[in-house]
């Protein structure tokens, strides 16, 4: 198993201003990322994945040294407010890997869709650390430390050292493989 640093729940593009995903938009990212000292993010934009699934297409043809994991963050129905309820998923090939991003309070209905959690997020510094770490260990969940950088230069500011086959390992079959651009 190969360990690598990344930063799984990032927001680059909105750092951006959101441009189009091209070769230049990508190359500043991957810069950002290689001054970093990572070896890869994961690019997951709010509430949509066409940014992390493009950026992931160009980074493999044009910067193959560097992984872009695409992703999405997501809004989770539900009686809290709404940046107490909020998850990210991975996109692994046919896979999906899914983690409560910041959490302030227990949601078991939230946790019981994933396979990681939060226990650091560097814009997040309020979150409840220490919930999310004994949630990560009575439920078997993997704990992520991430920057949730909304500007590129807090990329890799909390990141993990982890391997890609673990997340896919502990990942679950997506249910619309054939259409990786759409939620589901």
């Amino acid at each position: 198993m190969r360990y690598l640093k990344l930063d799984l729940h990032t927001h680059p593009f909105e750092a951006m201003g959101f441009p189009d995903p091209s070769i230049d938009t990508v190359a500043r990212i991957v810069r950002r990322v290689k001054e970093s000292g990572l070896d890869g993010i994961a690019v997951t934009e709010h509430e949509t994945p066409f940014y992390g699934f493009k950026a992931a297409e160009i980074a493999e043809e044009y910067f193959p040294e560097v992984i872009v994991i695409p992703g999405v963050e997501l809004n989770v129905e539900g009686l809290s407010p709404v940046t107490h309820r909020q998850i990210v998923e991975l996109y692994l090939g046919e896979r999906v890997f899914r983690f409560q991003a910041h959490p302030y309070e227990e949601c078991p209905d939230i946790l019981a869709l994933c396979q990681g959690i939060e226990v650091k997020n560097y814009l997040h510094k309020e979150m409840n650390s220490k919930l999310a770490e004994e949630a990560a260990a009575k439920l078997n969940l993997v704990p992520l430390r991430n920057s949730d950088a909304h500007r590129l230069e807090d990329l890799g500011k909390h990141y993990n050292i982890i391997s890609v086959e673990l997340l896919v390992d502990r990942s679950e079959r997506r249910k619309n493989s054939n259409h990786p651009w759409m939620q589901y």
